[in-house]
């Protein structure tokens, strides 16, 4: 069984190198056979892919980093089972091309192996991130989306 304490400051370290836009301390907290994935519909294109070879794990956080600050979320919850960790985050985030925030949360389950991240799969508004990037057009009207579940959501 893994040691959780270890599995949670490797969670806390990825964090923090993200937050300080650490491209290199992020990929150091990785397994050599690491995956990440965004859950969406695959029509939303590349951002939903799994990634899973060095190079192209290594681009899709260098474009995350770069497009997406996440330095104001804060982690609320974060479980352990086994080799799993699920980490609960909630905040604001700004996208860096257009300098526009909202508050939203992310769900992040973390797989390990050998101490370190295997696995990322992240659950992300989907709809809210492919309205941000121009994917999908925006309502006409506009919605307000502060009235969110997170006060009511526990693991």
């Amino acid at each position: 069984m893994a040691d959780r304490t270890a599995l949670e400051q490797t969670v806390h370290s990825l964090y923090a190198a993200r937050d300080a836009n650490d491209l290199e301390g992020m990929l150091a907290c990785l397994h050599p056979a690491f995956s990440f994935r965004i859950v969406g519909s695959g029509r939303l294109g590349a951002m939903t892919q799994r990634v899973s070879d060095p190079e192209s794990v290594r681009s899709a956080f260098r474009g995350l980093v770069d497009a997406w600050d996440l330095s104001q979320m804060k982690t609320v919850q974060l479980d352990v089972d086994g080799s799993t960790v699920y980490a609960h985050r909630v905040g604001p985030i700004r996208f860096v091309p257009s300098d526009t925030w909202f508050d939203t949360e992310i769900l992040d389950r973390f797989s390990f192996s050998d101490g370190r991240m295997a696995d990322l799969t992240e659950f992300v508004d989907t709809l809210l991130v492919a309205e941000t990037v121009g994917l999908v057009a925006m309502p006409a009207i506009a919605v307000d989306y502060s009235s969110s579940t997170r006060d009511s959501i526990s693991l």
